[in-house]
């Protein structure tokens, strides 16, 4: 019984995590992937007799016109005893497979002018409905602003990345130097984990504006005689300048704290030992460091990535994400229920379902290139 328990301890352990990834990631993803991928409508189903529970021969989609055949009046039972006059209509009309389909529906379901004379009639409701569909994937690949923001947020993963591993990369050996006063450094490194995604846009919209930092220190030098507009619809180029700087001073320090850890996991005598045989801190760094630095360096990349792809508020405090568009805000667009947005949660999903899988390829993709030799000799 001991050794039982002992062998289920495990098993009890990670069962939280199970249900959190249950709860919080699967069950979540799973609805994303309906509503993306899942269309609601309504159909009215043709009976073959004027009766509820007769065979269905078809059915019809919303709002099409039929042609009444014939009609029959029967009478309807109300609760209070009394009896009401109820239509059913024989009608013809045309499925959305092209078909034609006649049978008999129910008054309930239909818009005719009158149940007696009128020849024509309108579908207006019918029974809940639900179809697997590519319209919605369709529609975003076709969409006149889908193009722009993969190339825009694709510019920016590979803008920011190799500038932000740099920097991260040397601030972490300026923390491990040891030098006097590395404490300091480090509580400024950190600084920009404090701030939000918003507030570091807006703090780079008050250095470029036209009113801004940058221009008043221009002015002061006497290198420019009138302010000079950055961020405007003919200079996209400065705004691509401005969200990078923001986002490499925002999230920098994100990286610089997974490089330090691993940094403190490589032993010290490894790089004694390189620096006893003459390396200077170049082939120290690359044949020492890196190497060992990959297991972090593969979470940082993909961490990274997956926080480049959802950039949103930084995009929309600089540019308006009009002018400047990126995967995450066409997200929020469409979703948007207000005037500027277009309040279809099929859209917001299929783009969203498309940066988790944009996102997951990136990661599978520095899970296969950055490995330890280890990791590669099993295989």
């Amino acid at each position: 019984m001991q050794r039982l328990r002992l062998g289920l301890a495990p098993y009890l352990l990670i069962l939280p995590s199970f249900i959190y990834l249950a709860v919080f990631f699967a069950w979540p993803m799973g609805r994303s992937l309906q509503l993306a991928f899942v269309r609601d409508s309504q159909i009215l189903p043709v009976l073959s007799e004027p009766q509820e529970d007769a065979d269905v021969v078809g059915r019809l989609p919303m709002q099409i016109e039929v042609a009444v055949v014939d009609r029959l009046k029967t009478e309807e039972l109300l609760p209070n005893g009394r009896t009401r006059p109820v239509y059913w209509f024989k009608v013809v009309g045309e499925a959305e497979n092209g078909d034609t389909i006649e049978g008999w529906v129910h008054q309930k379901n239909l818009f005719i002018k009158s149940r007696t004379e009128s020849d024509t009639a309108r579908v207006v409701s019918g029974e809940g409905a639900k179809e697997w569909t590519l319209d919605y994937i369709e529609r975003m690949v076709n969409d006149y602003r889908f193009q722009e923001a993969l190339k825009t947020t694709l510019l920016l993963i590979v803008l920011i990345l190799p500038i932000q591993f740099v920097l991260a990369i040397t601030m972490a050996l300026v923390l491990q130097s040891r030098l006097r006063g590395n404490t300091l450094f480090l509580y400024i490194y950190a600084i920009p984990l404090g701030i939000s995604d918003l507030a570091a846009g807006l703090v780079w919209v008050t250095i470029f504006t036209q009113r801004g930092y940058l221009n008043t220190f221009l002015q002061q030098l006497g290198l420019i005689d009138q302010p000079y507009i950055f961020l405007s619809a003919d200079r996209q180029h400065w705004m691509i300048v401005a969200i990078v700087l923001a986002e490499v001073w925002r999230a920098t320090s994100i990286v610089m704290v997974i490089v330090v850890s691993g940094l403190q996991a490589i032993p010290h005598e490894y790089l004694e030992a390189g620096e006893l045989f003459g390396a200077n801190l170049w082939q120290r760094l690359r044949h020492i460091i890196l190497p060992l630095l990959k297991p972090s360096l593969q979470v940082a990349l993909i961490l990274r990535t997956i926080l480049a792809f959802q950039v949103f508020a930084v995009v929309v405090a600089i540019t308006g994400g009009r002018v400047l568009t990126v995967l995450a805000y066409e997200t929020y667009r469409w979703y948007d229920p207000g005037d500027s947005g277009f309040n279809n949660p099929n859209m917001a999903a299929a783009y969203a379902g498309f940066i988790m899988l944009i996102s997951l390829a990136f990661a599978l993709v520095y899970l296969r290139t950055v490995r330890t030799q280890e990791e590669a000799a099993r295989e």
